[in-house]
């Protein structure tokens, strides 16, 4: 709870004031004093028969956890509705503990309301887990489907999630675990507020895996301390039970008792948080009296619902969902309908002998939390919007109906005052934009650039948090964008992206090295952040998702060093045309429009990638083959970011691995580093892996160019099949603990010799993760067509249309999936990080995408609006629409919001016996037998191309890529 500083009125010193935000007893504030106007914000009653209770207890002579304890557990499970109750010293601790019992890896990511106790947040550090905050809808304080599914996408792989039940309203338990792709068995709710909420018919305590209740001295059950965690598990409650006694076993509490042993054991880690008898003694006797208080605070409750809703500008926060609130608090939103701020309404309440309070501070606020959690890309706008208008009213059962219409009539009258105040003239207009004197005020941080929350409303944004200002428009879609350079080029770039959102790019704020702009801290409308050392800091804390560079002749190794940190950070950087040309021309954001993919593939461009997967190749031996194609060479670029010991760039092209060689070290003397091989030698292959041991595979070398292969299927065969065949048997041989394979979706079901190949490949896989040794995982991730690689599409279009000439499509109905590099090289490493082997995995990519729709938006994006298009039909191997996932593969969730696992219905190996088959007719270079081979290998695959188009649109230039 956040307690803020308030004003009290002076008083005399004979008449001592209740502390208006302290927590006095019942007894210090007679009901029946007349002249006792002051409402204190929280009163503890602590009944008659707990205090006998506690000096029941006391008289015992056994004090800590004990019988009465057991009692108390027993007694709350039934009153919940759950199987198992286990007290603790406080709701912090549950929390702590139930994350725990989990048994969740090592700083896994567990998903958290924005707004909440700091206490919550601590317990998943605490556990050695780290918290993703999730944004909240700010007409509730709770978060949304929406809101979880894109703190899930932004850690890539949530482990766990602890939902909120915020001033004790029901939160979709359900529908929330759902949206973040995770069962109920983990999820831990967190119930400090909710003792009596039930989400609709069901009560809170029996929901999910673990629910986490507080005793705390304000709350609904009011102990003083303690904390409950209920389940219906009855292993984790003896984990818990375990775990709160330092990890001890589940007796050891009784070993000074009579009868009681001293032989215990500890497996585990644990930590001190048990309840004691004393606590327990109270609690039971508190228990009690619940029902009877919780119908008080309901007909509070409800006269504070019929008095405010006469006063504009005060809004109570709506319901999330259905059911029973527990009401521990009541919270309302300060609306500038009311006409003062909500910090100014707490300090003239407080003067008139109100006390109120905040309930919370969103974490994000907060440097510690700022460091160690992860905030998604975009930032918590619900959040940032919904904190200055916060305000928690008195409610607890000894508040008198005269207090809460003294509160109620404070609250207008303040109202009333701040507009009459409002509607007064003012000596000076206010100045606005460039028109506006003197300099920013040296508190102002960056302005708020994240999308709009969709469930946000207009005032909401209007009125965020002074320190989180929001920008008079906001794009919702934008990738979050650092603009290296604030000279002219890069302030026309800023410029350019700002009012033009169709780019995708949203800046958010400049690096320079000039003193004088660093000084200045804010040019145009953007923070200037650091200087261009500080890219990796500034991308990390800003949470930024794109860095483009504008300062024209920037020095080569100066420009590494800033795309190293900018992709260590997790970002990408924008390779931009020449600026000074750009500049000459006076366009600068025309050169950005190949950047907006949203409204070429049809949906939101995705960050797939999360921080934790630099972990899979962080000091690791990393071998990428065909490291100098499109997808390699981005790979390269990234993974080499993430810090591994030795990166080793395979290829047969050594041209393309010069040139990759030039890009990622700006010379060529890092040869121990370059290997030149051809995958089909299977001895040169084996020499490779003895000698560099490498820990992680990334397998991208193929032959991928889909009418070519169907005339030359033969070669298909010897690169795709046996040449994946030689890098995973190589790969068992030499301790590999990660492989991971580039596939294609042509490979579901396939029709072409491309997919027919790579579906081999898959099958190879799949099979060397049966006969893998314990810690080694061999997956396979499928792409669709990737805008942006070599012979793609995009450049395909590029050039078509840059030409004039006309643009050749296949068929009018055609659809196909589309995928960035970004995105393709986020879903290598997110495999290579998440895979627990044998799996496909698949990004998901939405609908499918009409190939003609997209050659006109892209013909629309470049100012040609009647686009020549002839239409050639479709070749053999083709398919009218492709799909993801085979129809014998059964179609999975994980642990990625956005990334699907196909895995066999049933496992087989028939195929991969009759593989020798096929090789003896690849070297053969035997066409006919080695389609009849594939045909008897993949059902449904064609033995024989229909004549009549077997050599049709081999002239036409077409887009094969992945």
């Amino acid at each position: 709870m956040t307690v803020h500083r308030l004003r009290p009125r002076r008083e005399p010193v004979d008449r001592p004031r209740p502390a208006l935000n302290a927590v006095p007893s019942a007894d210090a504030l007679p009901a029946d004093r007349a002249d006792a106007k002051d409402v204190p914000f929280a009163v503890t009653r602590i009944s008659p028969e707990a205090r006998r209770a506690a000096a029941r207890v006391f008289a015992s002579g056994w004090v800590t956890t004990g019988p009465e304890t057991q009692r108390f557990e027993n007694e709350f499970a039934g009153y919940v509705g759950a199987e198992h109750a286990v007290g603790v010293s406080s709701c912090a601790a549950a929390l702590e503990l139930a994350l725990r019992a989990l048994r969740l890896p090592p700083g896994g990511a567990v998903l958290i309301p924005a707004v909440t106790f700091c206490g919550a947040a601590q317990a998943v550090l605490h556990a050695g887990l780290r918290p993703v905050l999730v944004d909240v809808d700010p007409r509730t304080a709770i978060p949304t489907a929406a809101t979880v599914a894109r703190a899930a996408r932004a850690c890539g792989c949530p482990r766990a999630m602890m939902v909120l039940h915020y001033a004790g309203a029901p939160a979709p338990v359900a529908e929330l675990a759902q949206a973040a792709r995770l069962p109920l068995t983990h999820v831990v709710e967190d119930a400090a507020h909710a003792l009596g909420t039930s989400v609709g018919d069901r009560r809170v305590g029996s929901l999910s895996r673990a629910t986490c209740f507080s005793f705390y001295a304000t709350k609904n059950l009011p102990i003083g301390e303690g904390g409950m965690v209920t389940t219906d598990d009855a292993v984790l409650a003896g984990l818990v039970r375990r775990g709160r006694l330092h990890g001890m076993s589940a007796d050891a509490w009784a070993r000074d008792l009579p009868g009681g042993s001293w032989r215990y054991t500890v497996d585990e880690a644990g930590l001190k948080a048990n309840m004691t008898d004393v606590q327990a003694a109270v609690g039971r006797a508190q228990l009690g009296h619940l029902d009877e208080w919780q119908r008080r605070r309901h007909t509070l409750a409800a006269r504070y619902d019929a008095a405010l809703g006469q006063v504009p500008g005060l809004a109570p926060l709506e319901p999330a969902t259905a059911g029973r609130h527990a009401r521990h608090l009541y919270v309302v939103r300060v609306l500038p309908e009311h006409g003062t701020d909500r910090d100014e309404l707490i300090s003239r309440l407080a003067e008139c002998g109100i006390g109120t309070s905040v309930h919370f501070i969103p974490l994000h606020h907060m440097p510690y939390f700022r460091r160690t959690a992860l905030i998604p890309p975009g930032g918590l706008p619900g959040a940032d919007a919904l904190f200055p208008q916060l305000l928690s009213l008195p409610l607890y059962p000894d508040l008198t109906e005269q207090a809460v219409d003294r509160v109620c009539e404070e609250l207008t009258r303040l109202g009333s005052v701040a507009k009459r105040t409002s509607s007064a003239p003012s000596a000076a207009p206010v100045k606005h934009g460039a028109d506006q004197a003197g300099p920013p005020r040296p508190d102002s941080g960056p302005r708020h650039s994240g999308p709009r929350h969709p469930d946000l409303r207009q005032s909401d944004l209007r009125h965020s948090d002074a320190r989180h200002p929001a920008p008079a428009t906001r794009r919702p879609t934008g990738l979050r964008t650092l603009v290296i350079g604030a000279g002219e080029a890069g302030q026309a770039l800023a410029r350019d992206l700002a009012h033009t959102p169709q780019f995708g790019l949203d800046p958010v704020g400049f690096l320079d090295d000039d003193e004088a702009k660093r000084t200045a801290r804010v040019i145009g409308d953007l923070p200037v952040l650091g200087g261009l050392d500080d890219t990796g800091p500034v991308v990390s804390a800003h949470r930024v998702e794109a860095v483009v560079v504008a300062i024209p002749g920037l020095a080569a190794d100066r420009f590494r060093r800033v795309t190293r940190a900018a992709e260590a950070a997790g970002t990408c950087v924008r390779y931009l045309p020449s600026f000074i040309a750009a500049l000459r021309r006076d366009v600068v954001g025309s050169d950005m429009r190949a950047m907006d993919v949203h409204a070429l593939i049809g949906r939101a461009e995705m960050h797939v990638v999360s921080p934790e997967a630099g972990a899979t190749v962080a000091g690791r031996r990393v071998l990428v083959t065909g490291a100098g194609g499109s997808i390699g060479s981005e790979l390269c670029r990234q993974v080499r970011a993430f810090g591994p010991s030795r990166l080793f760039l395979l290829d047969h092209d050594e041209s393309n691995l010069h040139q990759l060689e030039l890009g990622l070290y700006g010379d060529s003397l890092h040869v121990d580093d370059v290997v030149i091989s051809d995958i089909r030698d299977r001895s040169r292959i084996d020499q490779i892996f003895r000698e560099l041991r490498p820990d992680v595979v990334f397998h991208a070398a193929a032959h991928k160019h889909l009418p070519l292969l169907e005339l030359h299927p033969c070669e298909a065969v010897k690169t795709n099949v046996r040449g994946t065949e030689n890098l995973v048997r190589a790969a068992a041989a030499t301790g590999t603990s990660r492989f991971v394979l580039i596939s294609t979706d042509k490979a579901a079901d396939p029709v072409s010799v491309l997919g027919a190949t790579k579906r081999l490949a898959e099958l190879i896989v799949q099979q060397a993760q049966l006969d893998a040794p314990p810690g080694t995982v061999f997956s396979a991730v499928r792409f669709g067509n990737v805008l942006g690689s070599r012979g793609s599409l995009l450049s395909v279009l590029a050039e078509q249309v840059g030409s004039g000439a006309q643009v050749t499509v296949t068929h009018p109905d055609a659809t196909r999936f589309f995928m960035t590099v970004e995105e393709a090289v986020g879903l290598v490493l997110e495999a290579g990080r998440m895979a627990r082997g044998g799996e496909v995995l698949v990004l998901d990519m939405g609908r499918p995408v009409r190939i003609v729709d997209l050659v006109r938006e892209y013909a629309r994006a470049v100012h040609v609006p009647d686009v020549d298009i002839r239409f050639t039909g479709l070749r053999p191997g083709e398919k009218l629409n492709e799909t993801l996932f085979a129809e014998e593969e059964r179609l999975a969730h994980t642990s990625h919001a956005r990334i699907l696992a196909a895995t066999p219905v049933t496992a087989s190996a028939a195929p991969i016996g009759l593989l020798p088959a096929l090789y003896d007719a690849s070297e053969r270079n035997d066409t006919v037998e080695v389609r009849r081979v594939l045909a008897d290998l993949l059902p449904g695959f064609p033995a024989f191309p229909s004549a009549d188009q077997r050599h049709a649109g081999l002239a036409d230039p077409y887009p094969d890529g992945f």
